[in-house]
């Protein structure tokens, strides 16, 4: 089983760096990680992320409901091989005008290469605009 450092990056209750090790919980840090990084953020991989800043002031609803849904589908495909993205939506939040969240449902697949090797449950991450992220892990 492979290790990760933790996502966000901090320290563990015995002053060591902290790392995950199961696979649930580092996908949803690679998904946390991939939608809530805009593109260029990261020197070496400048087109990892979704670029979902350059879309805040587009007029039409439809059209940025659209790019968006599109660019997590075109980020995934690109960086998250190991991960079947069943939907990713993007939803104004009625509380807030100026957030936003995007819920990305997602199934693991076992072995990282074929789409019959799925794991038996599907994640939800909501990732509000800024970075915040809520996961609800189903079975």
């Amino acid at each position: 089983m492979p290790t990760e450092i933790a996502f966000p990056f901090r320290l563990a209750s015995d002053g060591t760096i902290a790392v995950e090790t199961n696979p649930d919980r580092q996908i949803a840090q690679h998904v946390n990680a991939l939608v809530g990084t805009q593109p260029g953020e990261r020197v070496m991989l400048p087109h990892y992320g979704v670029s979902v800043a350059d879309l805040l002031f587009e007029p039409s609803a439809r059209f940025v409901t659209q790019e968006i849904t599109r660019a997590v589908e075109n980020a995934f495909a690109t960086f998250e091989p190991g991960v079947v993205l069943q939907r990713a939506v993007p939803i104004a939040d009625p509380t807030q005008q100026s957030l936003a969240r995007i819920e990305v449902d997602y199934t693991r697949r076992e072995d990282g290469t074929s789409p019959s090797a799925l794991a038996q449950h599907t994640n939800t991450a909501v990732v509000r605009v800024g970075g915040t992220v809520n996961e609800v892990i189903s079975g």
